[in-house]
């Protein structure tokens, strides 16, 4: 499927969806809505908090020096390294049109004129032209096209929301960092099963004796921890590995010619096989509490402070608009990586074997009960690869676009059924 795309033919695009309804302030109706359902039918949905990953992008370092690293030529790609695809453009806005409309958000009044004061706000991650972009779309479709723009800082200045290190708000502890990381070689038998099978798959398609003959890349090798201006990284090895299986999953869900070209290569399930490395190394180095709560601890307060009600100054100097029943923070795979460990959450899917892959997004919702008390409700929305590849519509239907309901290890507490604000707020670690 070719796409090509531009911001006005999207903006257009978003403003021809389907016609919008008052939103009623300050909550949703619970029936109103097509969010997972509180056991009681007389909560009612108060404000949901949304973080999503960017779309498809290229990989991103530029393709001779992955070439150099794995011995082998990949398949170019139509944008620079680390840039978003029109496909990817495409994709995205499929899922913020999806999420407006699970939503219910209403841009618009009964004579389709823009709201004075709109119902959704999109913050973008201001480090990267790709979480910009990303904002932009998502913005210009939960809207309607009545926002043509996401907020962010300026580009190419580090946020404190997305990454409290790079911001310089805060610094790692490279000892308890090592420490959890345990950064001594361990034997290719201690790796999990999936992991140790992806790693035979990439080894057998890209050098088979590598590892034997001490050549390059041999994928099985430890990756050490090494520092760079005071951020934990790891290179080649089982990070490569890592690399290398994200790379071939991209190129994939692009509609790329696949740069392997061993005969009867099933791509789905070379993908299926190989990505257990990519999210084994992600986990190590980006859900380790050790680096996980430093660098995400400021964002995971602010959704706090959104589920409570309570006004959020944004790193501009800014204050939410107190008006904002849905919430988008536009940023990376890593972003969702890090917040899993702050809230205790976790999830994987059937027909996407990323679980943070381009266009994911997961949701906080405030309900609140008749007497007060805020019950907080997590779901992960997700394309499948055939969606991404394809450019398919999401639709409400479980394996076509319906939301995975998530639980959190946070709210676990004895004869605790629901996960009340108060407890939740206790348990995320601070920084």
């Amino acid at each position: 499927m070719t796409f090509s795309f531009s911001r006005s033919a999207f903006f257009l695009s978003a403003s021809l969806l389907s016609a919008s309804l008052t939103l009623s302030a300050p909550v949703w109706a619970a029936t109103s809505a097509p969010a997972v359902q509180p056991e009681t039918s007389d909560a009612v949905l108060e404000r949901v908090v949304l973080v999503s990953r960017h779309g498809i992008r290229s990989p991103t370092k530029p393709l001779d020096k992955l070439e150099k690293k794995t011995r082998h030529t990949w398949t170019p790609w139509p944008v620079p390294p680390g840039e978003m695809t029109a496909h990817g453009q495409f994709d995205l806005g499929l899922m913020g049109q999806f999420l407006k409309s699970y939503y219910h958000v209403a841009s618009r009044d009964t004579a389709a004129r823009c709201l004075p004061e709109q119902p959704a706000f999109i913050w973008a991650d201001s480090a990267s032209s790709r979480t910009q972009h990303s904002g932009d779309i998502l913005a210009a479709a939960l809207s309607d096209g009545c926002q043509t723009q996401a907020r962010s800082m300026p580009a190419k200045t580090h946020d404190p929301l997305f990454n409290a290190l790079a911001a310089k708000k805060t610094t790692l502890d490279a000892d308890s960092v090592e420490k959890e990381l345990d950064p001594a070689p361990m034997p290719d038998t201690d790796l999990p099963p999936p992991v140790q099978s992806g790693v035979q798959t990439l080894q057998a398609l890209f050098a088979p004796n590598a590892c034997t003959t001490g050549a390059t890349p041999c994928f099985f090798k430890h990756a050490p921890l090494a520092w760079k201006k005071g951020t934990s990284h790891a290179e080649n090895g089982l990070a490569l590995g890592s690399t290398v299986s994200e790379a071939l999953l991209l190129e994939y869900v692009q509609g790329l010619p696949s740069s392997i070209t061993v005969a009867n290569t099933d791509s789905v399930h070379t993908l299926n096989s190989v990505l257990p490395v990519h999210n084994y190394q992600s986990a190590r180095m980006r859900r380790t509490p050790a680096i996980a709560i430093p660098r995400g601890g400021k964002l995971a307060q602010a959704i706090l402070a959104l589920l409570n009600e309570q006004p959020l100054s944004l790193p501009d100097g800014s204050v939410l608009p107190a008006q904002a029943r849905v919430v988008m923070f536009a940023g990376h795979d890593t972003t969702l990586d890090m917040l899993t460990t702050l809230f205790g959450l976790d999830w994987s899917f059937t027909d996407q074997p990323d679980p943070t892959a381009p266009d994911t997004t997961l949701a906080f919702e405030t309900w609140k009960h008749p007497n007060g008390r805020k019950e907080i409700r997590f779901a992960v929305f997700h394309q499948s690869l055939a969606q991404l590849r394809d450019g398919l519509k999401l639709d409400n239907i479980p394996g076509q676009g319906a939301p995975m309901p998530l639980t959190s290890t946070l709210c676990t507490q004895p004869q605790n059924t629901a996960c009340w604000l108060e407890n939740l707020s206790k348990n995320v670690p601070q920084h």
